[in-house]
């Protein structure tokens, strides 16, 4: 089994608020050459972003630094391709997302179904190592996410595609509470687990054991990681190199761990993560200058670092990712994630 790191552009380049991150980089260029120079083995980046930048253009850059992508879709808001907004658009062939305030719900289904089928579909013609799609509402009721996912499951099967769905706050999956229901009735739903989300909605911390069961239950669906450590009260440490932060990392160090065992079970021949930690204003900034209180630069290259030595630890120096450390980032300091909190105990919660 392989580890294979992807690289977030959100934060790195102007168009993703790499200004406000305080990103070195001012062109997509500069930023996939340096991307594929530390090693990583391809980026990720929401579909819209590619339709702005020129699909082209977009697909010279992944060959000319030999990366791979995974590309980001949402089933509603301005980063739909459809929608006035964040990354242009209007773009031609999508259609506009469902409106606030909406209140048919059949229209509804139909309509992030419709906005989802597009995007997966345009996103084909980079050959991605998969679609990760933020689905629905957090509002939706369960009838309505059923009759969705039922068709959008069958659809990508029947088609072919790839598409993994995101454990995201503000989508339907947004909760441990709602997924531990739910998940089971769909036997071929797999996940994008962002754990930082549901470790802030649960309100809770690291070493909570019926937080821990519900990811350990899961564990054998999630086929990517976005690496980004959240707390009780936010998706996103101050940093997590740093005080108290540190052990937050180490947990999730932990979830991201039995993920990998998981996968390892099932024979996988690879695993796929991307840190993900964001600009301001997921970044905590101070509040007098507006500037972060840590570098996503390297905080995340830092994630990727860590990960690859633990996944080293675990299954191999051999079978590891190729990262090397950049010029302001590297392995330290160390962290010593352990065991899970589960482990020697039974009957934890109701799964």
């Amino acid at each position: 089994m392989k580890l294979r790191v992807y690289r977030a552009i959100w934060g790195v380049v102007p168009e993703t608020d790499g200004v406000r991150a305080g990103s070195p980089f001012t062109t997509a260029e500069k930023a996939l050459a340096e991307i594929s120079r530390l090693g990583y083995d391809g980026i990720e980046a929401p579909l819209k972003f590619t339709l702005m930048y020129g699909p082209e253009r977009f697909k010279r850059e992944l060959e000319k630094n030999n990366l791979k992508v995974i590309f980001q879709i949402y089933t509603d808001g301005p980063v739909v391709p459809g929608a006035a907004g964040v990354f242009g658009g209007p773009f031609p062939g999508f259609t506009k997302p469902s409106e606030p305030g909406e209140s048919d719900k059949q229209n509804l289904v139909e309509t992030h179904l419709k906005v989802f089928k597009e995007q997966v579909e345009a996103a084909q013609q980079f050959n991605p190592t998969l679609v990760n799609s933020h689905s629905l509402k957090d509002y939706f009721t369960e009838e309505m996410a059923s009759e969705f996912f039922t068709r959008a499951l069958a659809w990508q099967e029947e088609q072919g595609f790839r598409v993994l769905h995101e454990t995201h706050r503000k989508r339907f999956l947004h909760s441990p509470w709602v997924a531990r229901g739910f998940v089971p009735k769909f036997p071929d739903l797999k996940l994008v687990a962002d754990l930082s989300h549901w470790i802030n909605i649960a309100e809770t911390n690291t070493i909570d054991p019926d937080l821990t069961a519900v990811i350990e239950k899961f564990a054998s669906r999630v086929k990517h990681v976005h690496c980004r450590v959240g707390y009780d009260h936010g998706p996103q440490v101050p940093d997590p190199r740093l005080g108290q932060w540190l052990e937050y990392m180490e947990g999730h160090e932990r979830w991201w761990d039995t993920i990998w065992k998981a996968a390892e079970m099932q024979g996988e021949s690879e695993v796929l993560m991307t840190p993900e930690h964001g600009p301001p204003n997921y970044q905590i900034c101070d509040p007098i200058d507006d500037k972060p209180l840590a570098d996503i630069w390297d905080v995340n290259h830092w994630i990727a670092l860590r990960r690859q030595e633990r996944f080293a630890e675990l299954y191999g120096k051999e079978n590891t990712s190729r990262l090397v450390p950049s010029t302001t980032q590297g392995y330290e300091p160390v962290t010593n994630p352990g065991e899970s909190v589960l482990s020697g105990l039974d009957n934890v919660g109701f799964c």
